[in-house]
């Protein structure tokens, strides 16, 4: 593995942390992938643990899937639960770009933010010097997010900022992170729930500046609820599957 990976002009990278136990999921995201994402305007590094997902066999109803040759894979090593955080900081020394969208597996795209809208939410980052923009639609239990109004809007949609003081600031939820930013407030040895309440207590602990954009362009809360399959999983997985098959089986 080079000790830089290559990313785009627009100095952003979408990485999507996974680990081999959740295989299973692998399948519904790289799919949706395909269909939604631009692999040449934001690079993909897809970070797994002892499994490089180009040497995987995989099929769809029959029919050979070859995952996109333009993912980067990262292997991370194999850990406990515990070693979440680790595994999520190797993979973030990987990438080289200032920006990264973070997601997980059972994230599966509906959709894609566009082009025109990343740019201008990466111009907003650099204008504001902001910490991380969360993209997602913000669920009603999300009680711990604290927002407040700004007067900027991207695509006819307001942008929020997370107040200052405690707040809810290191959700899993789809991020456009300042890379160094959240590599200076992992540490190791935690899991996927402690990292995101203790990494929120790191974040408030300083000066914070973190923003909200509110846009529904995957599965909330995911295809996956502690480790077993979500109702979104049976309602997307036939439906991307559907879509599979059928570019597979036409594909000249």
């Amino acid at each position: 593995m080079p000790d830089s990976l290559k990313t785009s002009n627009l100095d952003l990278s979408l990485l999507v942390h996974t680990c081999d136990a959740y295989q299973k999921f692998w399948g519904g995201m790289l799919y949706s992938l395909d269909f939604n994402w631009d692999y040449d305007f934001v690079p993909v590094f897809w970070a797994s643990e002892e499994i490089n997902i180009h040497e995987l066999e995989m099929d769809c109803r029959g029919l050979r899937y070859e995952p996109n040759k333009k993912i980067t894979p990262i292997l991370t090593g194999k850990t406990d639960k515990n070693g979440f955080s680790n595994r999520m900081k190797i993979a973030l020394e990987k990438i080289h770009s200032k920006w990264v969208i973070y997601i997980q597996e059972d994230m599966w795209l509906i959709s894609y933010p566009g082009n025109e809208i990343l740019q201008k939410l990466i111009n907003f980052a650099e204008n504001q010097n902001a910490d991380g923009i969360k993209i997602h639609t913000k669920l009603h239990y999300y009680d711990g997010y604290v927002l407040e109004y700004t007067p900027f809007k991207i695509g006819g949609v307001d942008i929020l900022k997370y107040s200052a003081g405690e707040n809810y600031l290191n959700t899993h939820n789809a991020t456009i992170w300042n890379r160094e930013y959240l590599l200076q407030n992992l540490v190791d040895g935690e899991d996927p729930w402690t990292n995101e309440i203790n990494g929120s207590k790191r974040m408030c602990q300083k000066p914070h500046n973190h923003f909200h954009y509110n846009i529904h362009w995957y599965s909330q809360p995911g295809i996956c609820e502690m480790g077993q399959e979500s109702r979104d999983f049976y309602t997307l997985a036939p439906i991307l599957d559907d879509r599979m098959s059928l570019k597979l089986k036409f594909k000249k």
